[in-house]
């Protein structure tokens, strides 16, 4: 309730619905609970630019703004419970880079095996190429055109890179 609304009148109450709505819209990507250590943790996934050195710590600060006031109720729901809310933010850039240390940090949080963490930030880098890769294909076609020459290539005419070398 404290973030303010941009398109009411000012001085006009703003109806429970409307933040009840407000609030489901701003859901997190995934939670994770653990019941013994009572602890609350929120992930989000975060794409941006990779071109500049700093681009994880952009992605973060910009993920904490969005979700501050949701985290911080959590939070304050938490303390009176006993409960731990801890956020985690993965950040993956354009150009399939996952930053290193922040994604280990991440893997330690969730308990995930050592041994797992580089085949999962594999497997998240050849996603992240799949992604930008459907980017890529829908601005070029859409920049020649439905009947255009260049679309007409190996792959054949409109087609989707689904995984590796497969297109559908």
């Amino acid at each position: 309730m404290k973030i303010p609304w941009k398109d009411t009148q000012e001085g006009l109450p703003v109806p429970e619905e409307q933040y009840q709505e407000r609030f489901w819209r701003r859901r997190l990507d995934r939670i994770g609970l653990d019941m013994i250590k009572k602890e609350l943790l929120t992930t989000e996934f975060k794409r941006t630019r990779d071109a500049r050195s700093n681009y994880v710590e952009k992605a973060i600060a910009v993920d904490q703004e969005q979700y501050t006031s949701l985290l911080t109720g959590l939070q304050e729901v938490g303390q009176v419970k006993r409960w731990k809310v801890q956020q985690l933010v993965f950040v993956g850039g354009t150009c399939g880079s996952v930053h290193f240390e922040s994604f280990n940090e991440n893997m330690k949080v969730l308990e995930v095996l050592e041994s797992k963490w580089d085949l999962i930030r594999q497997k998240l880098v050849r996603l992240l190429l799949e992604e930008q890769d459907k980017v890529l294909r829908a601005y070029f076609a859409q920049k020649g055109g439905a009947g255009s020459q260049r679309e007409e290539g190996i792959q054949g005419k409109g087609r989707e890179h689904v995984k590796w070398d497969m297109y559908a």
